[in-house]
């Protein structure tokens, strides 16, 4: 009589069932698992290959996989609000700032590769964004450039280190913004950041 495990993992060859857990472990633990990282390429594959039982294991723990086919990502998301990140405002600026920045280098300079943007352009996104003259301290920068580089949203051009004094330091926009920040247009992107401009004024208001 087959357990539920090998029921489970029956279309998997016996010999590779034992990566099964660490690759689930792995999908719940991290935010993102490329094709285009030498670390993450042999995981990516097998997931791949084996889509759809990853998929009913998940579903049965309330989580869903998800696979963006362009940039060759994969993504496990909750359905419920325990296993959800949760983002401080700056935090959350930060990212629709990289989103901004990659769907506006994409759309101009038609690149088929992620596309690269300075320090420099960065922050003065962020100030655009935010319509304030003030900008982040430079520890805050180097602190949550540093979080979104850990999540996989970012990289540094030839594996530097985030140098935030340098506003001509180059960082790589990954893919998976597009799956942090699920926008679909720019229309999208604003009603955004009205709701945070509105949420912001609100705020300043109820402290005078």
């Amino acid at each position: 009589m087959l357990s539920i495990q090998d029921t489970l993992l029956q279309d998997i060859p016996e010999r590779s069932r034992r990566d099964f857990p660490r690759i689930v472990n792995r999908l719940l633990g991290q935010t993102f698992l490329y094709q285009d990282v030498d670390g993450d390429k042999d995981d990516y594959y097998f997931v791949h290959r084996h889509r759809a039982v990853f998929e009913s294991v998940l579903a049965l723990t309330g989580f869903s996989l998800l696979h963006d086919d362009y940039h060759r990502i994969f993504q496990v998301v909750s359905e419920y609000s325990y296993s959800r990140a949760r983002y401080k405002l700056d935090e959350s600026l930060l990212i629709v700032v990289l989103r901004k920045l990659y769907e506006d280098k994409t759309e101009h300079l038609s690149l088929a590769s992620d596309p690269v943007v300075t320090i420099g352009e960065v922050r003065e996104e962020y100030r655009t964004i935010t319509g304030k003259e003030r900008d982040l301290g430079v520890g805050q920068y180097e602190t949550l450039l540093r979080r979104l580089r850990a999540m996989g949203l970012i990289d540094t051009i030839d594996g530097r280190n985030i140098d935030v004094h340098d506003g001509e330091a180059r960082l790589r926009l990954r893919g998976s913004v597009h799956l942090i920040l699920p926008i679909q247009s720019a229309s999208e992107l604003e009603a955004w950041l009205r709701k945070y401009r509105a949420d912001e004024a609100e705020s300043e208001n109820e402290e005078e």
